[in-house]
């Protein structure tokens, strides 16, 4: 997968959590605010234990500031496996909690998209909005699998306050998730 300019990805380790937090933490640091460091600390350990009990691979995100400004934009990357029995959709039914799913033929195999939406609890008019996205694994020959018992989960999220034009923000992730997956490419487990 390739990302756009500027975005880095991350993996669920205890070192790439001390990265990133260090990452997030430099300007506030260097402008004597203790309190936010430690808030930002915290909100990156509380994240990566959710990502790393969720079974989670990773995710990317931005890392450089855009002169021009920019989505505050992430994408997790998290296996979706079929139990023992029932289908790929069944478990993105599962997975979405009940949220209307969209389906979508891409290249012969069937993609499902559903969004969701989060509220912060420190403040109320902080949203954090996602598009879903579960690409499901082809067979071995890359051909498409006509029941595929497993897929990769991309969760892109961006955050903006209430106020603002969400819905603006939404087409552009849309498009961004569109454009990484267009790069995507399924490689044989190692």
């Amino acid at each position: 997968m390739l990302y756009p300019s500027g975005w880095r990805e991350f993996n669920t380790s205890v070192e790439h959590e001390q990265m990133l937090t260090k990452l997030v933490t430099a300007e506030p640091r260097a402008r004597g605010r203790a309190d936010v460091v430690l808030l930002l600390r915290q909100k990156m350990h509380q994240l990566f234990e959710y990502l790393r009990r969720r079974g989670s691979l990773g995710f990317a995100m931005p890392v450089k500031q855009l002169s021009s400004g920019g989505m505050p934009v992430s994408m997790i990357m998290t296996p979706l496996k079929v139990g023992p029995a029932g289908t790929l959709v069944d478990a993105v039914r599962k997975a979405a909690g009940g949220t209307p799913l969209e389906s979508e033929a891409v290249d012969g195999a069937e993609w499902y998209l559903w969004t969701s939406m989060e509220r912060a609890d420190e403040a109320p008019e902080l949203q954090n909005n996602g598009l879903n996205m579960v690409v499901p694994r082809p067979l071995p020959d890359g051909s498409v699998d006509p029941d595929p018992k497993a897929g990769l989960w991309l969760r892109y999220s961006y955050a903006h306050v209430e106020a603002d034009n969400g819905e603006e923000f939404a087409d552009g992730l849309r498009q961004l998730g569109y454009a990484i997956l267009g790069t995507f490419k399924w490689v044989p487990v190692r």
